[in-house]
């Protein structure tokens, strides 16, 4: 008779127990870093994590994922730091496990450590069970992925984050249009806060993006250089959008498969 595997979210519970058998730290075989001023997209489903995913988290990640109140949080959470720590370490031939991370003063974080650590520059963002990683070599970098939502924007919300000129143009659209067309914009701002490492302390109403869902360059008065901001191919419902300062080349996307291996 076949023996099936337990729930993910059952293994994930046991794996946190106290008292397991640690893995052994390996770099995997190394990955190419992007050339100067390309960016790497990674695409990360969260319900395959790697293998040993929670294994590969350093203690205050275990400690955080261990307070989440639904295990599909918990799962999510493993699996995208899991992941980033493993492609991370592949770019650095680094095992996951000795990555160490410093976060800046609004919460970005980044590599500390040997001098190729410090200069592969990353940023993490999940929705739901997606997430994307986006990877450049010495540029600070900016994603975003959002899962539209059908009741929004209302109009607080859209009044909370949108220029007045980007209101305008919201309310010139068709309804059907609007809720899409905001989440693109949204990303796009998102994206630019976090290429900055400002996230929400930077008021999204001062960041103009429009509504058009196009590549551009967008100035900002904490922005030593031009951020340059685009619209990214996303999964079904979902919107997404990557920045960087300065101008960026070439995009590879690449994907991390349920084999436990990232393409």
């Amino acid at each position: 008779m076949k023996t099936l595997s337990p729930p993910l979210s059952q293994q994930l519970r046991q794996a946190m127990r106290p008292g397991g058998t640690p893995r052994p730290r390996e770099a995997a075989a190394p990955l190419a870093r992007p050339q100067l001023r390309d960016v790497h997209i990674w695409e990360l489903d969260l319900r395959h994590p790697p293998a040993h995913a929670f294994d590969l988290l350093d203690s205050g990640e275990q400690e955080r994922a261990r307070r989440f109140v639904f295990a599909i949080d918990q799962t999510r959470y493993i699996a995208a730091h899991g992941w980033m720590r493993q492609i991370l370490g592949r770019y650095l031939g680094r095992a996951p496990q000795d990555l160490t991370f410093i976060f800046g003063p609004h919460g970005k974080p980044a590599l500390i450590g040997r001098r190729d650590d410090v200069s592969l520059c990353f940023n993490l963002s999940h929705s739901l069970d997606k997430a994307l990683l986006a990877v450049s070599n010495g540029m600070p970098v900016g994603v975003d992925i959002e899962a539209i939502r059908p009741d929004l924007p209302d109009s607080a919300l859209a009044a909370g984050v949108l220029t007045e000129g980007e209101l305008d143009e919201l309310a010139q659209l068709p309804p059907r249009q609007q809720t899409a067309v905001f989440f693109s914009c949204w990303t796009r701002k998102e994206a630019c806060m976090k290429a900055l490492g400002l996230g929400l302390a930077l008021e999204p109403k001062t960041l103009h993006v429009g509504m058009m869902p196009a590549r551009q360059r967008v100035i900002a008065d904490e922005a030593d250089d031009f951020i340059d901001v685009s619209p990214l191919p996303s999964p079904s419902g979902h919107a997404a959008a990557l920045a960087t300062l300065g101008g960026f080349g070439k995009v590879l996307y690449r994907q991390a498969t349920a084999s436990g291996r990232p393409d």
